[in-house]
């Protein structure tokens, strides 16, 4: 299994967001259930998984927390939240609304089930920020740490998109919807 922990970013290596210059095709080496929209250090990424391997971009901490979910991998976690954010987007809402009700309120429970998870995160290293994390990664040598999958820290995509187009995510996942 390839490691799903960010590598120390370094000039031109930094865990920035690109887009694909045209339509892979290809599927999300993450989750690999949702078609590549984007790279990350040349990793094709789905636009849910993106995020857990962006930890430099600006805003990484409005469109993820760090979650603590030993028993799934974040392939898996992928899969589920983009689930969780169609479902609620078929029923013309998002997670976070109110007085939801069939379908959107079961996505909306779920998602604030993982959204708890945060506790574990802030319990074992101290933050369910991902932009401090990160930082600290790049203090450490890499040897001595554990892979993340090994420890059960998950980066949980939000719902939501980076500064320069907040939306993208909210549109993308009505895409989805539309089309399941």
């Amino acid at each position: 299994m390839s490691s799903s922990r960010p590598l120390v970013s370094t000039g031109k290596n930094k865990l920035m967001i690109e887009d694909l210059k045209a339509p892979s095709g290809g599927h999300c080496t993450c989750c690999e259930h949702m078609l590549a929209a984007v790279s990350v250090a040349g990793r094709p990424l789905c636009l849910t998984c993106a995020p857990a391997y962006a930890l430099d971009e600006p805003g990484i901490d409005d469109v993820a927390t760090l979650i603590w979910l030993p028993h799934l991998d974040q392939g898996a976690l992928g899969r589920c939240v983009t689930a969780l954010h169609v479902a609620a987007r078929a029923a013309g809402h998002t997670v976070y609304d109110q007085a939801l009700s069939g379908q959107a309120l079961s996505a909306k429970r779920a998602f604030e089930a993982l959204l708890s998870c945060r506790l574990g995160a802030i319990e074992k290293i101290g933050t369910d920020r991902p932009s401090l994390y990160r930082s600290a990664l790049k203090s450490l040598s890499r040897n001595p740490l554990p892979e993340a999958h090994e420890t059960g820290l998950r980066v949980l995509m939000r719902g939501t998109w980076f500064p320069d187009n907040p939306r993208r995510y909210l549109d993308a996942a009505q895409e989805w919807a539309v089309a399941r």
